[in-house]
């Protein structure tokens, strides 16, 4: 009997074979076999297609569309998404006129599904071409317009044929547009069995008038099912599936009760929806329950009460005939109850179970409870739940094996998901990652190995053949999704012939791959959910050779590729020389002429070096070389490409070889964008991108030179008594010669200097945009948004490895982390205040001696080096103007992080540890400005002229003044009672302290409040003109010293002064406050305690050594009197600040002056009325008012939520100031402070 061929098969019997290749390639190559075998595989591989428009790649359509293509006609579902391309620009009309061409060439009612995915508007005159042309969809989607078409629509012939089998809505409200859509598809879909909701609003609608509420419905629901109203009189939907996400489901639960007939459903999704279990409380009635529920996933953020696992619990025990159950609860207190899951135990097929509480710790069922499940679910094939802890290290681990023993029960089990990461304790240092994958996988063959073996001991075969670790895809928009590592079951045989399971690794993926994206593409026809894994077969497979491997873990989990992948049929060469062309059009300089059609020559003649066709090539038959299309092709309909790889015949020719390397070398050089079709070139200019800035960065990027010159100025008038660094004679010069063009670390310094300018005092930069390049920046958020990106740029990547890391690198950082304290991000606040602390510490200047020697200590003997136990030299002296910058940065952050703590933060947020014997903080700065301050010397401070750094060192002062305060609550905790007669003493001392450096103070720098009884301001010696952009060139010195005034050094001072003064007393009577109500917060716990031994439960050591830091061992026995007249104190010294310090200097303190004055304010309203004093009492309007206009003035909208580029409400803004002075002056009417 001859041997059969495949060939010599049936069609019918090749078409079944066929129905089983799902690999890309191998349904290409049997596209390329034959006519026969192209004409049968085609079906499949057009089956689904999916493309990426809106990029050049558009071009290469034209093979896809050739009407010769015979594929077309077995399109059913089309998958359009929104291609990722670096400039962004007209790409949507690149999008919808691609869009528009497809529908035009594609054949009419063929198509099943229609899929728009980047959540963008949608042409509306391809909408209405694909509802003309394709009559026989079954799926249907609700999109976002880019106009109304609706009425349009209507009007289309045979409007009501779109409809015949639409069996599947999926409808995406966003807009008032969408839902308008939305109701359009749902009133015309008569056989629907599926919809699917998935709410994404912004602020745009209300959130009380969006949703239902306990009266009446709210907009989303009465407009999607208009034609169903009233809801109480109308017939339900009848539908088998029901997606919902993102749904305020509170009081709009009943309302979908009455549209849809839940009776009927058998797949209920719920993910995201707020009051979730109203749904499920409502669906336990008897007249609304499900019939024949086979599927229930729920996602759900429950409240304090755990409302939703309750109403689950309690649907779980009434519904019957669960296959698929799917829960995942955050901020729960326990895990669902077994109980109602065991009560599916018959039909139940696939379980997932993941419950966590407000901590992010993840619940695992005891050893009965899942010994119960698995013993009562025998039918089980796919599990999903936590294990008990186990550690990669250990062995005998008996918890973790129990569990793995329990699903012995589970005969049919494949697939196996421990959402639980094991660890490697007791071990406390992290596993290097390849390790922790080797034992990873080690876990994994024992799981194998112990499946195996118990299915022997019951005379059967393990089905289990898939074990992952970490959260299942299966869970619908969380952070964790796609973080898995999934092994499956292969066998290998010893040389014995007996075989034994092992686990190969197949994936692991990270959760950065989709953070494309604020929120998830919308749903597939089939699922809301992807696979939890891939199909599991129903015996072990066989062991996977290398290549089936790769295949495995690099192959996409999409059986049908999108077009890079169908185009290696489809596309033509001519297509790819156009696409080539018109890149080097759009990205080349016109000084790459030569050498770029030198390059399309070469590129042009590699591409023709063989002259066969591709078709002719694989099945080796002449190729008359006419086409493309050749005659061979064009008589088999299949299309004629030249991409294959050509291969050289005979000895290799290693002269041509150098003689090209040498071109390739040379064309890496800097003369120009490289090509695509030169990766390495590509490689080598994307290498030089990444480690130096763009050669035209420079501060034209963020502004023109006057604009810059003016914000230098200002930040020199504003920000730098507050921050004084850098140096300012050293930056002057260094901008006179535009070092920002050769350096980036000073264009760096510069960004973040106008960032934290711009944040901190937006209304002088506004007023420099106005008369300038207003139209550039809309708003100061703006602006400061590109200051980040700038500094970012310049700064590059691992700039923290340089060898030149310096001082002013720390100067960016911390000016960073102001910018995010500003715009209230504080994530960058930590971030780079960290970051800044960092960069000190490693170039010693955290110290007060011996900058660059660092003693390490053993550690390197420890670990086996013989090298030294230090870092660096004795002998390194740094220059005056380092070191002096280097203080400055030093205890700015140290303010900076006092004022944190103040504000609530923790003392883990940043620490900087008190001064000890041994590790001293380095000495406060020199009192001498900047012009006198040299790398070599230092000069002295010309008589009569108080230093900036004077005000500067006050206000640090005025920090340490309570550090004993501070080491007491690092020791013991904030507000905690230790040993009550220390404390007392404690705080004493610390509010002595602070008070003394207030008094010590020039007088340049204090507050006088002696001509408040005429009513006048103690300080101001300049006219007042209001914050008003005509009154700018009048009240700004900053603008003066830029027209070259003759008075501008004389005023500059003056302002400056009265902007630290600002500063200076908002932090000393923040402070007093803070020590005053601590002293009573404490005061309050120690008289509720019974004994005087309750109060002395610390280690005495410890105590000890706080007292080796008191002055004096004696109480005063009327402590609590004076700190009462000193709450009194506190508030005539603030309402003397407020109502004596000019607006315009507390402006440049920003939103720190405004927390302290308000903290300091609200703290002494709140105090109850039997203990406020009568200053308190009597001024008591005052200080609500004050402080109701700091509050508006604090900027406390986020700027993270708003968009930069609007417009600031100026007007707004000048309001308030303008209340703020209204109540200084009512204050001074009313007699000031004499008036108490």
């Amino acid at each position: 009997m001859a041997q059969l061929k495949f060939m010599d098969l049936s069609t019918d019997i090749k078409t079944l074979i066929v129905q089983h290749v799902n690999r890309p390639s191998d349904l290409r190559n049997l596209c390329l076999t034959c006519k026969q075998l192209h004409e049968i595989t085609v079906r499949k591989l057009y089956y689904k297609v999916v493309l990426d428009i809106g990029s050049p790649n558009d071009n290469k359509l034209g093979a896809f569309l050739n009407p010769r293509n015979i594929g077309l006609q077995w399109i059913r579902k089309l998958d359009l998404y929104l291609a990722s391309v670096p400039d962004a620009c007209n790409q949507m009309q690149l999008a919808n006129f691609t869009v528009r061409m497809i529908l035009e060439m594609l054949p009419e009612n063929i198509l099943e599904k229609f899929s728009w995915h980047p959540w963008q508007l949608f042409s509306g005159e391809n909408l209405i071409l694909l509802y003309k042309k394709q009559k026989r969809m079954e799926r249907l989607e609700a999109l976002g317009l880019d106009s109304d078409v609706l009425a349009e629509l209507r009007k289309i012939r045979d409007f009501e044929k779109v409809f015949e089998n639409v069996k599947k809505v999926s409808i995406y409200p966003d807009s008032r547009k969408v839902m308008e859509m939305s109701q359009l598809l749902l009133e015309n879909s008569k056989k629907m069995e599926k919809m699917t909701i998935h709410a994404n609003f912004d602020d745009e609608i209300p959130s009380r008038e969006l949703n239902d509420s306990s009266t009446e419905p709210g907009i989303l629901t009465s407009t999607i099912f208009s034609h169903m109203q009233p809801f109480a009189k109308c017939t339900p939907i009848t539908l088998k599936e029901i997606e919902m996400h993102k749904i305020n489901l509170r009081y709009a639960a009943d309302t979908y009760c009455k549209v849809i007939d839940f009776r009927t459903v058998k797949s209920i999704v719920i993910g995201d929806c707020s009051g979730g279990d109203a749904l499920f409380a409502a669906l336990c009635g008897s007249t609304r329950l499900p019939e024949r529920l086979e599927t229930l996933e729920f996602k759900h953020d429950d409240n304090s009460e755990n409302d939703g696992l309750n109403a689950i619990d309690g649907f779980l025990c009434l519904v019957t005939g669960l296959k698929t159950l799917c829960l995942d609860f955050q901020e729960v207190k326990a895990l669902p109850a077994p109980a109602g899951i065991t009560r599916h135990a018959k039909t139940l097929k696939s379980l997932l179970v993941h419950a966590a509480d407000d901590c992010n710790n993840e619940f695992v069922y005891d050893w009965n409870a899942f010994s119960d499940l698995c013993k009562s679910c025998t039918l089980l094939e796919q599990i999903s739940v936590a294990f008990p802890e186990v550690s990669l290290i250990r062995q005998n681990q008996e918890s973790f094996i129990n569990f793995q023993t329990c699903l012995g029960d589970l005969h049919d089990l494949t697939t196996l998901n421990i959402t639980t990461w094991p660890n490697n304790d007791p071990s406390g240092t992290r596993l290097p990652r390849k390790v922790f994958d080797h034992l990873l996988q080690g876990l994994a063959q024992a799981g194998f190995e112990r499946s195996v073996a118990h299915a022997a001991s019951q005379n059967r075969s393990s089905k289990l053949a898939i074990i992952a670790f970490g959260a299942s895809d299966r869970i619908y928009e969380r952070e964790q999704s796609q973080n898995q590592v999934i092994f499956v079951k292969g066998k290998q045989v010893d040389p014995l012939g007996r075989e034994s399971p092992v686990a190969i690794q197949i994936g692991c993926s990270s959760s950065s791959s989709n953070s494309m994206s604020s929120y998830p593409p919308p749903p597939t026809d089939d699922s809301q959910y992807a696979p939890i894994y891939p199909a599991a077969p129903s015996a072990p497979p066989p062991l996977l050779d290398s290549q089936q491997q790769q295949q495995l873990q690099f192959g996409s989990s999409n059986l049908y590729p999108k077009l890079e992948n169908v185009g290696d049929i489809l596309q033509q060469q001519a297509h790819q020389a156009n696409h080539a062309l018109d890149d080097q059009r759009n990205h080349g300089s016109p000084l790459q002429g030569d050498l770029q059609s030198q390059q399309q020559q070469q590129q042009a003649k590699s591409n023709r070096l063989r002259k066969a066709c591709d078709s002719c090539s694989i099945r080796k038959v002449k190729c008359d070389e006419s086409g493309p299309p050749c005659r061979a092709c064009a008589s088999l309909d299949i299309p004629c490409t030249f991409e294959r790889p050509s291969r050289r015949r005979g000895p290799p020719n290693r002269h041509a070889e150098a003689i090209k390397k040498k071109r390739r070398l040379e064309g890496d050089l800097p003369s120009g964008p490289s090509t695509p079709a030169s990766p390495t070139n590509a490689a080598h200019a994307l290498a030089q991108l990444s480690s130096h800035p763009p050669a035209h960065l420079s501060a034209e990027t963020i502004a023109s030179v006057p604009t810059m010159n003016a914000l230098i100025d200002d930040f020199f008038t504003y920000i730098h008594p507050l921050c004084p660094f850098p140096h300012e004679p050293s930056f002057r010069e260094a901008w006179d010669r535009r070092v920002d063009y050769s350096d980036s670390s000073f264009l760096a310094l510069l960004a973040s200097m106008v960032a934290a300018l711009v944040a901190s005092f937006p209304r002088k930069p506004r007023l420099h945009l106005k008369m300038q390049t207003r139209d550039q920046y809309p708003s100061h958020l703006a602006l400061v948004d590109k200051c980040r990106e700038v500094c970012a740029a310049a700064r590059g990547p691992g700039y923290l490895d340089r060898q030149g890391l310096n001082v002013y690198d720390a100067c960016t950082s911390y000016f960073l982390g102001l910018v995010g304290a500003y715009t209230f991000q504080w994530r960058q606040l930590r971030l780079y205040f960290g970051e800044c602390l960092t960069i000190l510490r490693s170039l010693g200047l955290h110290k007060a001696h011996e900058q660059g020697y660092t003693n390490l200590g053993a550690v390197p003997g420890l670990y086996g080096s013989n090298g030294p136990s230090y870092d660096g030299s004795r002998d390194l002296k740094l220059d005056m103007i380092t070191e002096q910058i280097g203080r400055r940065v030093f205890w700015t952050l140290f303010a900076g992080v006092r004022t944190m703590a103040q504000m609530g933060a923790s003392f883990g947020e940043l620490t900087i540890l008190p001064a000890t014997p041994t590790e001293q903080l380095p000495p406060l700065p020199v009192e001498i400005d900047d012009p006198y301050i040299f790398p070599d010397s230092i000069h002295a401070q010309p008589e009569g002229v108080v230093s900036l750094l004077v005000g500067f060192n006050v206000n640090v002062r005025t920090f340490l003044s309570y550090s004993t305060v501070s080491t007491a609550e690092m020791a013991f905790g904030v507000d905690e009672l230790f040993d009550w007669n220390t404390q007392q003493k404690i705080l004493s001392q610390s509010l002595q302290r602070c008070n003394d450096v207030v008094s010590d103070m020039p007088d340049v720098l204090k507050v006088k409040a002696q001509d408040s009884q005429n009513g006048k301001f103690g300080q101001r010696k300049q006219p007042y003109y209001p914050p008003m952009p005509e009154y700018g060139n009048l009240r700004d010195p900053a603008l003066e010293a830029l027209n070259g005034s003759s008075t501008a050094d004389a005023i500059r001072p003056t302002s400056q002064y009265e902007i630290q003064k600002a500063n200076i007393y908002a932090t000393h009577l923040s402070i007093r406050s803070y020590l005053v109500e601590k002293y009573f917060v404490l005061l309050e716990k120690a008289n509720n305690l019974k004994t005087q031994t309750a109060l002395q439960r610390s280690p005495g050591s410890l105590i000890g050594g706080l007292d080796r830091l008191l002055v004096g061992t004696e109480i005063d026995p009327h402590l609590e009197s004076k700190m009462a007249s000193e709450r009194e104190q506190v508030v005539k010294d603030l309402l003397v600040v407020l109502g004596s310090i000019d607006m315009v200097n507390m402006e440049p303190n920003a939103d720190s002056f405004a927390q302290k004055i308000r903290s300091v304010a609200s703290t002494l309203l709140e105090v109850p009325k039997e203990r406020k004093g009568s200053v308190a009492q009597q001024n008591q309007e005052y200080l609500y008012k004050f402080l109701d206009v700091l509050s508006k003035l604090e900027r406390v909208s986020d700027p993270e939520g708003s968009d930069p580029n609007a417009r600031i409400d100026e007007e707004v803004e000048l309001k308030l100031w303008a209340d703020l002075r209204e109540q200084q002056l009512k204050f001074q009417e009313d007699g000031g402070v004499y008036g108490f």
